[in-house]
């Protein structure tokens, strides 16, 4: 059987915190920026003061927002075949995004990111069974014009790899822009298909910018899913506490995908978080910490109990260097994500509390995922796997296992997870081939990368693409 789904809130703790968000929500409400949204949700009937700027989102309007948003929904590659289900429970790992520096793989320094880092991140995301989609990693530090940043890295993603995209921009203009960049890229009908999910973020506590509502009411008509990711603090822009933290989240994820629905009832949604915790002794915001992976999993039983898609941030580390706690932060933080059920998790290949990629790094948070999803897939318990008649066959002192049908027939199946970076046998073997560690393992492999040929989109696509950002 498979691992159990890991929990920390019971039912009852549950439904206590889905309490307190609709006595928030209908009594406090939150504040919007936006006079459109505001004059929009006013004719839907909800409680408004324009004036103040606050909506207050009644029971009725909640549950039925909650009662319209798909459970699940199918996801397409940029060729418009279908690539996997986000909402069946079965956690899709996707790489990036949105850091600002780059490990430079020949240097080890830490530098600007640049749009050639981007193009080989998305071949290396090509190759990697383990990750299923791709978060633009960064916003590219060398284009000709700052404010197209994300646009420059979605390009060089959707050029260089086919798998789906993720995207991520407080800014209504660049989400625009984003959006055109996935449909000239896209075979398929993106208003029909899934090929890129736009998220927009709420600023906490309760309040949604002026430019995230622009974005969210310019999203919705197209059929692009948005992930609604809170990021409230602990003790900072949220309580202290971990029920408040999630508390919070849950307020503002909920406001957000009720404004959705009534634009758009059915809209394709996903209930997001990216928690962060606050240490006071440091004044340093923390999302690799033991906390914030507890509320991720508390976030993955909350979109359940609501029958919504979701999607956390994870492996997380807060460490600057590639070592043991950058390993223990983003293994706790990856399978705990990916144990709890969440649907969409990202951010492998990112560290330094999101600011920084590196291709090695890549690498190796794609051996933490493929090493959680072993463990969450469990063990097989059939005769045959039980194989209680060959083990009597061999009897006591027997025959040798490795030559038996039995095992020649399982060498390639998914009963053991072959490594592609953990250093594995003797010691004097290790010391033959240079003694490296699992980051100059991963360096290595980059290289290998580097060189492979290019398969990039048609001159005429990519010509499209060049002229969106021009005209940016």
């Amino acid at each position: 059987m498979q691992l159990s789904r890991l929990a920390v809130l019971s039912q009852a703790e549950i439904e206590a915190i889905h309490e307190a968000t609709l006595d928030i929500l209908s009594n406090c409400g939150v504040k919007l920026l936006h006079p459109p949204m505001l004059a929009f949700l006013k004719e839907k009937g909800l409680a408004v003061d324009e004036q103040a700027g606050l909506v207050r989102f009644s029971r009725g309007c909640l549950e039925d927002a909650l009662s319209t948003v798909p459970a699940q929904f199918e996801v397409f590659d940029r060729a418009g075949k279908f690539a996997f289900v986000l909402g069946d429970r079965q956690p899709k790992i996707a790489a990036g995004h949105n850091a600002v520096f780059w490990v430079d793989s020949k240097t080890g320094q830490t530098r600007p990111s640049t749009v050639a880092d981007v193009e080989l991140f998305a071949r290396i995301c090509q190759e990697l069974k383990h990750i299923d989609m791709i978060g633009i990693p960064v916003m590219p530090q060398d284009g000709s014009n700052p404010q197209a940043s994300l646009l420059y890295g979605v390009r060089a993603v959707v050029e260089n790899s086919s798998k789906p995209i993720f995207f991520s921009t407080d800014n209504a203009k660049v989400n625009r822009a984003c959006i055109e960049l996935a449909r000239t890229a896209f075979s398929g009908d993106l208003s029909r298909q899934v090929y890129g999910i736009s998220q927009l973020s709420s600023t906490s506590p309760l309040f949604w910018e002026r430019g995230v509502l622009e974005a969210i009411m310019d999203t919705v008509p197209t059929g692009v899913p948005l992930a609604i990711l809170p990021e409230p603090i602990a003790g900072f822009t949220a309580p202290y506490t971990l029920a408040g933290l999630v508390t919070m989240n849950n307020a503002e994820c909920l406001s957000g995908m009720a404004m959705i629905q009534l634009l758009r009832p059915g809209a394709k949604f996903l209930y997001a978080n990216s928690w962060t915790t606050f240490d006071m002794r440091s004044a340093a915001a923390l999302v690799g910490s033991v906390e914030t992976t507890i509320c991720r999993i508390a976030g993955a039983q909350l979109a359940h109990f609501y029958k919504l898609p979701c999607h956390t941030t994870a492996p997380n580390s807060d460490n600057h260097a590639h070592d043991e706690q950058n390993a223990w932060e983003k293994t706790f933080s990856q399978f705990c994500s990916i144990a709890a059920g969440n649907d969409l998790i990202v951010n492998c290949g990112m560290f330094a509390t999101g600011m920084t990629c590196s291709h090695e790094q890549l690498l190796m948070d794609e051996e933490i995922s493929a090493l959680s999803r072993r463990i969450v897939a469990g063990m097989k318990v059939s005769a045959d796997d039980i194989a209680a008649d060959l083990i009597k066959r061999v009897g006591p002192h027997g025959e040798s296992y490795l030559t038996a049908d039995h095992t020649l027939q399982r060498l390639r199946s998914d009963e053991f997870v072959p490594s592609a970076l953990s250093v594995r046998g003797p010691r004097a073997v290790w010391e033959s081939q240079g003694a490296r560690d699992t980051y100059q393992l991963a360096r290595e492999k980059v290289k290998k990368y580097e060189k492979q040929p290019v398969r990039g989109l048609p001159e005429n696509i990519r010509t499209k693409l060049a002229e969106i950002i021009a005209q940016f």
